[in-house]
């Protein structure tokens, strides 16, 4: 894949570092907030990353047939860990990355009602789509990298 597009959003959580790396970490619980999805964690030296691959197995062309990554990033603010998620690696204007732009406020729900009350998706995730770095677009826009 030449061109590539990624999205980036910034979610807020009653939790350290610690905790929201533990549940993104932990199969059994990725189960719980990623609804059907399959997610591999790889490992980082960098306790603050966490980077997977994501391939819709199921759908192979979703992605023009390539695998994705995503990139949480969590850092401590006070009382809060602010996690930054990014999905690079994205076809440009494909549906995959269509319903990824959708999708994410409602896995990042999931996620924040899981590590704050150990339940499911909650109204009020503390969603914020952001630009990533360097570009130049509308926050929330498609970018190309």
């Amino acid at each position: 894949m030449s061109a590539t597009a990624s999205l980036s959003f910034d979610i807020y959580l009653h939790a350290t570092p610690q905790q929201v790396r533990a549940v993104l970490a932990d199969p059994v619980l990725a189960r719980r907030w990623l609804a059907g999805i399959q997610f591999q964690p790889g490992r980082e030296e960098d306790p603050r990353r966490l980077t997977c691959e994501w391939l819709q197995s199921d759908h192979l062309e979703a992605n023009g047939g390539s695998a994705s990554v995503v990139r949480f990033e969590s850092v401590a603010m006070g009382q809060v860990t602010r996690l930054t998620v990014t999905h690079r690696d994205l076809a440009p204007g494909g549906s995959f990355l269509n319903v990824l732009a959708s999708g994410w406020p409602n896995i990042l729900s999931s996620l924040k009602s899981l590590i704050e009350t150990g339940g499911r998706a909650g109204r009020g995730c503390g969603l914020a789509v952001r630009e990533p770095a360097g570009s130049a677009g509308t926050p929330g826009e498609q970018v190309a990298d």
